[in-house]
């Protein structure tokens, strides 16, 4: 399932953001690598990428060292889609004859070591949750869903929720305000306006807009923005006014955006990151059981990984970055 972060709209995203972009491919393999300048170094960063199996891993790897060397780059950071296992076994390796029964889809922690890569902090997240659209009816993926979930969506316009959905940049200040309005209540720092608009203007951003009539005008009360890319519809901010709360109409948005793009042919909804953890104290947990309750399955990646190419600089910086968090 490719990424929209390695596609050339998410290319025209980086660069209206004001950053340095490269776009490299081979026989199996392509990615898009961010160029992110610190006061210690430059280095190279792969949202979810390379986009590469297993078996071609190591030529993307290789182009990426070659471009970081060009860039005066001290390390690579990448983001494999592939599944993550602990070990491989004692005989299996990227380069033998083993190679040819391996899951291309999956890559082992010894394997990755053997690229050179270290495991760090996770950036974007390791573990999605999916719901497969193929396959399935309308009815179907109602029925997978929970209850509650679509008996929201099906008293909707009984109760005056009006569905719209819009690629207009301008229109993003909708979803900004009420992000704003959320993260004052909740003690976060929601993404800009600009960032939000730069997404729907690099052409992979959908606005769904729920509204109510207050007084004979339109009144938004919740908004879901989505992200498209080879057949993949991905969930990727929402907000409410608390004020219409009742009226559950991100949970509408949302059951409206899964059957819009089963409608349309697309082979996925993908929810965006969720945790792994029981822990109903996890400050993810609330939200992850929310995303499954509209029916899926887990996916898991490998993670974030670095490459170091000077090794003493990354080293240092590595022992800077536990002092820092430290404190």
């Amino acid at each position: 399932m490719g990424r929209f972060c390695q596609s050339k709209e998410w290319q025209r995203y980086e660069e209206m953001e004001g950053r340095e972009t490269f776009w490299r491919e081979g026989e199996g393999w392509h990615y898009l690598a961010v160029l992110y300048k610190r006061s210690i170094g430059n280095y190279l960063y792969c949202p979810y990428g390379p986009a590469a199996g297993a078996s071609d891993l190591p030529a993307a790897l290789d182009s990426l060292v070659t471009l970081a060397k060009e860039q005066g780059c001290f390390f690579v950071r990448i983001e494999p889609m592939l599944a993550l296992t602990e070990r491989g076994s004692a005989e299996d390796s990227l380069d033998n004859e083993v190679e040819n029964n391996r899951d291309d889809n999956a890559i082992s922690v010894d394997e990755m070591k053997k690229l050179g890569c270290v495991k760090s902090h996770d950036l974007d997240p390791a573990h999605t949750w999916v719901l497969d659209l193929a396959g399935q009816t309308r009815e179907e993926l109602l029925a997978g869903m929970s209850g509650t979930r679509t008996r929201y969506w099906k008293k909707a316009e009984r109760s005056g929720v009006k569905i719209r959905r819009t690629k207009d940049p301008e229109e993003i200040g909708i979803l900004s305000r009420l992000l704003g309005d959320l993260g004052e209540k909740n003690g976060f720092k929601p993404q800009s306006y600009e960032h939000l608009k730069n997404q729907m203007k690099a052409g992979f951003a959908t606005l769904y807009v729920a509204e109510v009539i207050e007084d004979g005008k339109q009144v938004p009360i919740a908004t879901l923005l989505v992200h498209e890319h080879d057949g993949v519809r991905s969930y990727a901010h929402t907000a409410s006014d608390d004020k219409y709360r009742k009226l559950t109409a991100g949970t509408v948005l949302t059951v409206q955006a899964i059957l819009d793009a089963k409608d349309e042919g697309m082979r996925a909804f993908d929810f965006w990151g969720i945790s792994t953890s029981e822990d109903p104290g996890h400050p993810w947990y609330h939200f992850s059981q929310y995303k499954k309750s509209f029916g899926g399955r887990q996916v898991d990646y490998a993670g974030t990984w670095d490459k170091p190419v000077k090794k003493w600089k990354y080293w240092a910086y590595r022992v800077l970055r536990k002092i820092r968090n430290r404190r």
